[in-house]
């Protein structure tokens, strides 16, 4: 998978110190982060105030600079996590199957690759008085396919770090087909990893 660049503009930001935590919203609504932006600054913000947006395809948009303190979950919240909304109205309806997928890899695979391990995931509820990420957030499955089994695998000589989620083998692959002279890409239409020479 592959986090969406989209190149938002920000008013004054702050660098967080720290990272302890991920906190998951859902939207309550339609939208991308380009329009959650537009919205956001329309209330006097700097911009989105969540980190990454994931849409119903399970693409990740990029949102707020990853390494600033985010305007998601009041002050109790903002200063040690990352945000992440899943856009959808979780009181009425639930998350796609590729919105979780895609939480699933930011959760297990990217964030403890930047961050060094795994962090702990809260609802924006579990900070705030609010019902966000909404009743029919399915806590349970996610929970169960957090269940991760981290190893390695060598390919092309090369030692890979490699995940078992949810029954499924994910491999980072990317620097030994690269060395070899592959250009490797996700492809988010098929929702696959192409390789080719």
């Amino acid at each position: 998978m592959k986090i969406k660049e989209t190149n938002l503009k920000f008013g004054k930001l702050t660098a967080r110190k720290s990272t302890k935590r991920v906190i998951i919203h859902h939207s309550a609504g339609a939208g991308t982060a380009a329009s959650f932006h537009r919205q956001h600054v329309g209330q006097g913000w700097a911009g989105l105030g969540y980190h990454f947006v994931v849409l119903p395809d399970g693409t990740i948009e990029r949102g707020r600079p990853e390494h600033t303190v985010g305007a998601h979950a009041g002050p109790s919240g903002n200063g040690d996590s990352l945000g992440v909304v899943l856009v959808g109205n979780f009181e009425t309806g639930k998350p796609t199957p590729e919105q979780m997928d895609s939480l699933v890899w930011l959760l297990t695979v990217y964030v403890p690759g930047k961050y060094g391990g795994r962090l702990p995931e809260q609802g924006h509820k579990d900070v705030m008085a609010t019902a966000c990420p909404g009743k029919n957030f399915p806590w349970a499955e996610l929970r169960r396919r957090l269940k991760v089994q981290e190893t390695t695998v060598t390919v092309n000589g090369e030692t890979c770090k490699a995940y078992i989620i949810d029954g499924a083998t994910y491999v980072e692959v990317r620097k030994p087909f690269e060395a070899a002279g592959f250009k490797v890409a996700y492809n988010a239409k098929t929702k696959k990893t192409e390789i080719t020479k």
